[in-house]
């Protein structure tokens, strides 16, 4: 149990250094010592910084999984991903984002910057590892559409609301504004009910185009004093 306990603080410290700084810029040492550990004692649970990558994204993956579906780390549907309509579970993404703002427009998106930055350094035994957390949320995507569009529509549409929330967090990280990120989700919003998925769509009004989050009206409400 302890060297669980050990093996998991770890991997999330990991997860933080490697958005905080890049993967580059942590070093082994770096990790064992925001972990409490000496380097050799890191050593034992993780042979390689390759290795330690592969249990960050697994990490990130599982996360994912639990915000998509609500019921834990699986790579299958749930009963209620799929009794719910596929407006309601691409909601999902769109909160957990959401919800996220403040993080976002520090440091970015997690899984953008990290495949960006090994795309460019790693090769591909490092870029896979990291990418395919992107390449994996735009089949999910995919898939939801495709309940309800044409196939060519459901490819389309998916890659434009994933490409919508990764630019918006590059922006928001450059001009250091949350607010991009839930402007552009409730932008993403009125898009799915209007044009993706039409009449079907049981939400709307302007109720329904507000921050779910607390932490997104904070953030939007901060923004505002300021300007």
């Amino acid at each position: 149990m302890k060297g669980e306990q050990t093996r998991e603080r770890i991997v999330s410290t990991a997860l933080r250094l490697f958005h905080e700084r890049g993967y580059a810029s942590t070093s082994f040492a770096d990790v064992a010592e925001a972990s409490g550990l000496l380097k050799g004692n890191l050593a034992y649970y993780f042979k390689t910084k390759p290795e330690l990558l592969a249990a960050v994204t697994d990490a990130r993956q599982q996360a994912l999984n639990v915000a998509l579906s609500g019921e834990g780390d699986s790579g299958s549907q749930s009963s209620c991903t799929r009794d719910a309509p596929p407006w309601e579970v691409i909601e999902r993404l769109l909160a957990y984002v959401e919800a996220s703002a403040e993080e976002l427009a520090m440091m970015g998106c997690p899984l953008g910057s990290l495949s960006t930055e090994l795309g460019k350094r790693g090769g591909v035994d490092l870029h896979m590892p990291a990418a395919v957390l992107l390449t994996d949320l735009l089949e999910w995507l995919r898939a939801q559409f495709a309940r309800k569009c044409s196939a060519e529509d459901a490819v389309g549409y998916a890659e434009h609301l994933l490409t919508c929330l990764q630019g918006a967090a590059v922006v928001a990280q450059a001009t250091r504004d949350p607010g991009v990120v839930i402007r552009q989700v409730n932008g993403l919003r009125r898009w799915l009910a209007h044009d993706a998925f039409g009449s079907e769509r049981a939400k709307g009004g302007a109720s329904a185009l507000q921050p779910t989050s607390a932490a997104a009206r904070a953030a939007l409400s901060k923004r505002s004093k300021h300007q």
